[in-house]
């Protein structure tokens, strides 16, 4: 990792990184991702929930609540996936010995 270091000039400015382009819902779910889908879906619905009439807010405020949740759920079951830190460790097997007993 060190040798992706360098000096920096003094004059030098550091340029902000673009965000990277979120999926559509079409990517999403060609990706099979569970998260990036109920991100896009969220994303439609919070578009949809401003340019909604005040008669189907209610409903789509709703639906954005629910996928907020599961997105929340799904990112804590990720981060524990990603902590698993187990090691599995092979053994030998010895034949049983009733001999004794």
């Amino acid at each position: 990792m060190a040798d992706h270091l360098r000096a920096v000039a003094p004059d030098e400015k550091l340029e902000p990184a673009k965000p990277l382009a979120a999926p559509t819902l079409l990517e999403a779910v060609e990706s099979g991702d569970v998260l990036a889908i109920m991100k896009a879906q969220r994303r439609i619905i919070a578009k949809s929930l401003s340019e909604a009439s005040e008669n189907t807010r209610p409903q789509y405020s709703n639906e954005l609540n629910k996928l907020n949740r599961l997105i929340a759920e799904e990112e804590s079951r990720q981060s524990v996936l990603a902590k698993d830190t187990s090691i599995v460790v092979p053994l030998e097997s010895e034949s049983w010995d009733a001999s004794g007993y």
